[in-house]
């Protein structure tokens, strides 16, 4: 009933004598999705395996990214500018270089959130892996937003090309003056 050899391993090794580290989750193996007794999943705990929901969402943050990339780019099409320095100083450096550090930047902190998505934010009951949802939610409202923004500035943008193209082609009467549509947005 008692086996002498699996006492003698125990004594051996024992993996509860050095608590998880957030790095941990970085390696492959590990058992721990989340500890067993309620009581220790009420501080903060790093856990080895992460729930396929958290990746689904760290993935839609990314293409949500990339998505806000690309309608800044159009936005900028239609004559808008980019309200954010180091946003603005990326586009500058060009369209790829804007969208690999708006990607990079987004990437960057990500491991942070995941790592520490059991931690207390601020000794409250909100989680760090909260904000996730949170940036997600934030990220709809600002691609809803430059996409009416977007669908306001298209018309102008086209009628601008159209009166400048008729005066082009030898059109009579004075040129109306050309009033740029300024939409500003925070990236």
């Amino acid at each position: 009933m008692h086996d002498p050899s699996m006492a003698e391993a125990r004594r051996l090794f024992d993996r509860r004598r050095r608590p998880t580290s957030p790095f941990d989750a970085l390696f492959p193996g590990g058992r721990r999705c989340r500890p067993r007794r309620a009581d220790e999943r009420r501080g903060p705990y790093f856990v080895d395996r992460f729930h396929p929901v958290t990746l689904g969402m760290v993935v839609t943050l990314l293409g949500l990214t990339l998505l806000d990339g690309i309608l800044t780019l159009e936005l900028i099409e239609v004559n808008s500018e980019e309200a954010n320095p180091i946003m603005a100083h990326l586009l500058r450096r060009g369209s790829l270089t804007f969208l690999m550090g708006k990607y990079l930047m987004t990437a960057a902190g990500l491991p942070f959130l995941v790592l520490y998505q059991h931690y207390p934010l601020f000794r409250s009951r909100f989680r760090v892996g909260w904000l996730i949802p949170v940036f997600i939610a934030m990220y709809l409202v600002l691609l809803f937003h430059q996409w009416s923004l977007f669908q306001i500035g298209r018309p102008r943008a086209a009628h601008h090309r159209l009166t400048a193209n008729a005066h082009v082609d030898g059109a009579s009467g004075p040129r109306p003056p050309e009033t740029p549509v300024r939409i500003v947005r925070a990236s």
